[in-house]
């Protein structure tokens, strides 16, 4: 019987949506206190940062000759932003930079004027930044449009398979980065050509996304996909880069950029385990465990890096028992539709 394991992938942008913030900010020869407009992108996921979700933001300005606000935080209250102490307009135009949510203000920060954030790690946090260039004091707040500088990962699993239970144990991402640093860009971020860019990636890693309580509670995949990103690990959010295509060898054993799934099969009447068996081969058998290894590609002909501001939906149906002969995939790309900003 021919085994099929479908992976769809579909790449949606998380673009920017509309609603109103207010700020102050710095000190100068001026009356007037600076207020904000603070705008993020509209999710397809709930995890997401929006504007309606956006709680707080810390804001860096620099005149070309001083530091206006330098690491100052601005919360929300209700319908408006508040922080202390109010900052004043000066007389120079202002370069405004700002980052969400505030945990991550607290990495090596833009208060010398580099515009750069160091050691930014995969996680549950969703990044947020945005630039203001060359502004001066006028009725209007300062407008602030964020944009997401992390990808988002999602790996849904499932299973529609009639005769075979498909019990998860671990999933892991493989050969990855799992930290860079981000640059501002040095053109306002509600500019088209407004991306920051990240650096200094680390070294290629493998980091576990789902795992089993105590190996005893395994998640029994069904008919209805299931994303175990966001499950007890909550590792959603990664590193922008660029994905390898997966290979195999003998000698050194996969390579690429790949997801792992640790599971067992078992028939669904006799509640016997099928797979892995006496014929799987040692490189597909997880040491110390009853489990196998599944193993899936992350890059695709149509996807080959992981781009900020994107969220990868990863839907893997396995409906067999596991050989990697076998393997079939049909990529999908799907640009994910933005409703109209309020």
């Amino acid at each position: 019987m021919k085994k099929v394991f479908l992976i769809l992938i579909m790449i949606v942008p998380l673009l920017a949506t509309s609603c109103s913030n207010d700020t102050d900010p710095v000190p100068a020869s001026s009356s007037g206190k600076i207020g904000f407009y603070a705008t993020a992108p509209k999710s397809s996921r709930a995890a997401s940062t929006t504007t309606a979700t956006l709680n707080n933001f810390v804001v860096y300005a620099f005149t070309n000759t001083s530091v206006v606000m330098n690491g100052v935080t601005v919360s929300r209250d209700g319908g408006s932003w508040t922080y202390s102490p109010l900052v004043y307009w000066p007389a120079l135009p202002v370069d405004f930079y700002a980052v969400s949510p505030e945990t991550v203000a607290n990495n090596e920060k833009p208060s010398d004027g580099s515009n750069s954030i160091s050691k930014v790690e995969c996680g549950d946090t969703d990044l947020l930044y945005a630039v203001a260039l060359d502004q001066v004091e006028s009725p209007a707040p300062v407008a602030l449009t964020f944009r997401h500088a992390m990808s988002k990962v999602s790996l849904m699993l499932s299973s529609t398979s009639n005769r075979y239970s498909i019990e998860v144990y671990h999933v892991s991402l493989n050969n990855i980065s799992l930290w860079g640093d981000f640059s501002f860009p040095e053109t306002d971020t509600s500019d088209s050509t407004g991306d920051g860019t990240w650096g200094n990636l680390s070294d290629l890693k493998s980091v576990l996304v789902y795992y089993s309580d105590l190996d005893t509670n395994p998640s029994l995949l069904s008919i209805t996909p299931r994303d175990l990103t966001e499950g007890n690990l909550n590792m959603s959010f990664f590193i922008p880069q660029p994905l390898s295509p997966l290979t195999y060898s003998s000698g050194a054993g996969f390579s690429g950029s790949y997801m792992q799934i640790d599971c067992v099969v078992k028939d669904k009447l006799t509640g016997e385990k099928v797979w892995p068996n006496e014929h799987t081969p040692d490189y597909l058998l997880v040491a110390h465990s009853e489990c196998g290894r599944m193993v899936f590609p992350l890059s695709t002909p149509a996807v080959t890096e992981w781009r900020q501001g994107y969220s990868y939906i990863y839907n893997v149906e396995i409906n067999s028992t596991y050989s990697v002969d076998t393997i079939e995939f049909a990529p999908t790309v799907t640009d994910y539709v933005v409703s109209t900003p309020f």
